[in-house]
C-alpha cells in the first residue's frame, strides 16, 4: 500500500471519515495510521483534526503528542480544528478535567483551532492572568460551545469579551450570572433599572448562529445579541420562546434564515410568524396540539422534523398539511420513526413527489450538531466538504 500517493490516501480516508452517526471514525483512522509510513501522515492529520472528550485519563496523552517534539508535535497541533475538553473538577463522566494552566498550554499548541467545546466544573471564573493568555491564543476561534459551567459563573462573559471573533455560539446550560460584574456589583443581580441597563455595553461578538438549551434572563439575552442585529442567521431554541424573550428575538427574526425549535406551541408560532425570510425550519417532534401550516412562511425550502420515541406521535397529518402549504419546499428531512406510520408516510412521500421535493431519512441524533460554517443552501450537515471553511 506504500505506493499509493498521499493525496489519494487522504481522499480515501476522508471518504470514510464519518460514521453513520456523523462522528469521526477514530477506529478507522487509528488503523490507517499503522498501515505504513505513506498512510500514517494523512491518517494522523485527520485523527487529530477533531479531539473530543479530553479528560484526566487522556489529556496527558494528547498533550504529550503535541509537545513531544518541536517538529512532529507542532505539525499535529496545527491539524487540530475542533477541541472538546473538560476543565476543573469532577466531570459528568466521573473523571477530572485539566487545570486552567494546562488548558492554556493546549490552546497554544493548537494555533489553527476553529471550534471549542468546554465543560467546566469546580472553577467559578478564570483569573486575569489566564484570561490574558487565552486572549492571545484564541484569536482564530470562530465557534464556542459551553457544555457545562456553574449557574452563577461569569466564565461565558469572560470568554466572549476576549474572543470577540466568535460567530457560532451554543450554550447548553442555564446562565444566571450578570455580564457587567464589577468589584461592587454582585454576579447575580436582578431588578436593575431599565435606563441603567440601556447604558451598559453589550457583547461585541457578531453572531451568525446562536443555540440555546435554556433561555438566559432577558437582560443577558439582550447583552448576547447586542452586536448581532445584522449578522444572526441561525437560531436554535430547545426552550420555549415565551413573552419575555420574544420582543428581543423579534428584532432579529426578519433576517433569520434558519429556525430550530425544541417545542412548538402558541409562543413558538408567534416567533415563527415574525421570520418572514426563513429558508429552513427544524422541529424536534411532530406538533399535534397546535397547527403548524397556518404560520409557516412561504419562503421555507427545507423542513425537518423528528418523531422521537419520548414524544412519539401516531400521525404525520400536521407535516402533510405543512408540505401542502409550502410552495418553495425543496427538501423534507425526517427520521426512521416516520416510516413506521406507513399510511401517513406514503401520503407524505406522494405529496413531496408531486411537488418535486426530495425526502431525506436521517439517522443522525438530534443532539449531534452540524458543522459551524456559514450556509449557502440548507440543509447544512457534518461533511468533509466543510473542512476548507473551518479556518
Amino acid at each position: 500500500m506504500s505506493f499509493v500517493p498521499p493525496e489519494l490516501v487522504l481522499c480515501i480516508l476522508e471518504h470514510g471519515y464519518y460514521t453513520s452517526l456523523r462522528t469521526p471514525n477514530y477506529t478507522l483512522l487509528k488503523a490507517a495510521a499503522l498501515v505504513c509510513k505513506t498512510w500514517s501522515g494523512p491518517a494522523q492529520t485527520l485523527l487529530f483534526r477533531c479531539a473530543t472528550k479530553l479528560e484526566q485519563h487522556n489529556i496527558s496523552i494528547f498533550r504529550a503528542a503535541l509537545l513531544s517534539s518541536p517538529g512532529r508535535g507542532k505539525a499535529l497541533g496545527e491539524c487540530v480544528r475542533i477541541l472538546e475538553i473538560s476543565i476543573g473538577g469532577t466531570t459528568s463522566n466521573g473523571g477530572l478535567g485539566c487545570s486552567a494552566d494546562d488548558f492554556v498550554i493546549l490552546l497554544q499548541a493548537c494555533p489553527q483551532l476553529y471550534e471549542l467545546a468546554l465543560s467546566i466544573t469546580g472553577l467559578h471564573e478564570f483569573e486575569e492572568e489566564i484570561l490574558q493568555k487565552l486572549g492571545d491564543v484564541g484569536r482564530k476561534l470562530k465557534a464556542l460551545t459551553l457544555v457545562q459551567c456553574g449557574l452563577q459563573s461569569p466564565i461565558l462573559f469572560q470568554l466572549l469579551k476576549i474572543w470577540n471573533n466568535i460567530q457560532f455560539l451554543k450554550i447548553e446550560k442555564e446562565i444566571a450570572a450578570w455580564p457587567w460584574r464589577t468589584a461592587t456589583t454582585p454576579v447575580l443581580r436582578r431588578n436593575t433599572d431599565a435606563e441603567e441597563l440601556a447604558h451598559r455595553p453589550g457583547a461585541e461578538v457578531c453572531l451568525y448562529e446562536l443555540a440555546l438549551s435554556r433561555f438566559p434572563t432577558p437582560d443577558v439575552l439582550t447583552w448576547l445579541l447586542e452586536s448581532s442585529a445584522d449578522s444572526l442567521r441561525i437560531l436554535e431554541l430547545r426552550d420555549i420562546p415565551g413573552p419575555t424573550h420574544r420582543p428581543i428575538l423579534s428584532l432579529h427574526a426578519p433576517r433569520l434564515r434558519s429556525l430550530r425549535l425544541g417545542y412548538y406551541n402558541i409562543y413558538s408560532a408567534a416567533l415563527l410568524r415574525m421570520c418572514t425570510a426563513l429558508e429552513e425550519l427544524v422541529i424536534y417532534h411532530v406538533p399535534t396540539h397546535f397547527p403548524l401550516a397556518p404560520d409557516l412562511p412561504p419562503t421555507i425550502e427545507h423542513l425537518s422534523f423528528r418523531n422521537p420515541n419520548h414524544v412519539y406521535r401516531n400521525t404525520l397529518q400536521p407535516i402533510i398539511e405543512a408540505v401542502d402549504a409550502l410552495p418553495s419546499l425543496k427538501v423534507l428531512t425526517c427520521d426512521k420513526n416516520a416510516e413506521q406510520l406507513v399510511g401517513d408516510y406514503e401520503i407524505l412521500k406522494a405529496k413531496c413527489r408531486m411537488k418535486g421535493t426530495e425526502v431525506i431519512v436521517s439517522d443522525i441524533p438530534f443532539w449531534v450538531y452540524e458543522d459551524p460554517v456559514k450556509v449557502h443552501r440548507f440543509p447544512r450537515t457534518r461533511s468533509v466538504s466543510n473542512f476548507d471553511a473551518m479556518f
